[in-house]
């Protein structure tokens, strides 16, 4: 009984974040910051809130964000910058909300589509 009790609270946690897989689009601009790294991709911007590329209602999906305390940041920044200097479509895995005020999707995982 603990145990259906423990899942169910998890499950309507108001800390839970969505998470969810984008659409594909080319990357079109880096923003590298202290702090953070941003990539627009104009083909996944979207206004609806809780849409396939904005799945945690961040307040805006402009940009797609890492933080350097991310695990493998080294690894997928420089993945994103290779998807951008070759002109690949990539998507992303996303889950809460990063970068500049914690303002955007927060990229865990990146595939480089060919």
């Amino acid at each position: 009984m603990n145990k259906y009790l423990i899942l169910s609270a998890l499950l309507f946690s108001s800390f839970v974040n969505a998470s969810g897989g984008t659409g594909s689009g080319v990357i079109t601009s880096m923003y590298v910051n202290n702090g953070w790294t941003m990539v627009h991709i104009p083909d996944l911007i979207s206004t609806e809130m809780g849409s396939k590329n904005n799945p945690d209602n961040c307040a805006s999906n402009y940009y797609f964000a890492i933080m350097p305390t991310d695990q493998n940041y080294s690894t997928i920044h420089a993945t994103l910058m290779a998807a951008q200097m070759a002109g690949k479509k990539v998507k992303f895995w996303v889950s809460g909300c990063k970068g500049q005020n914690n303002s955007y999707p927060h990229i865990v995982s990146v595939w480089i589509i060919s």
